[in-house]
């Protein structure tokens, strides 16, 4: 694994990781002395049905959401905010 110190790594970040995606990994260095490991991710990103297997994720009872209500529409001009900081202030706007 090669080694690449902070300021190298600071300066040309596009390129190493575009590097690490290619597959290569590197050790970081801070004053010579090594720190971190830049590599590439094993595995990626869990998917939907992972994480389902793996119990961190609950699937939804009905998937088909075309039985969804429909979005309600604001009833006022002002903005949510505007209005959660109207009623802390007292205001009856």
């Amino acid at each position: 694994m090669d080694q690449i110190g902070m300021r190298e790594l600071r300066h040309r970040l596009r390129e190493y990781l575009a590097r690490v995606e290619a597959g290569e990994g590197f050790e970081v260095t801070v004053f010579g002395r090594p720190v971190a490991q830049l590599r590439p991710v094993v595995g990626g990103r869990p998917t939907f049905s992972q994480l389902v297997a793996e119990g961190r994720l609950t699937p939804p009872l009905n998937p088909d959401t075309s039985v969804l209500p429909p979005a309600i529409a604001p009833s006022t001009g002002t903005s949510a905010t505007a209005a959660l900081l109207a009623e802390r202030r007292g205001d009856q706007r």
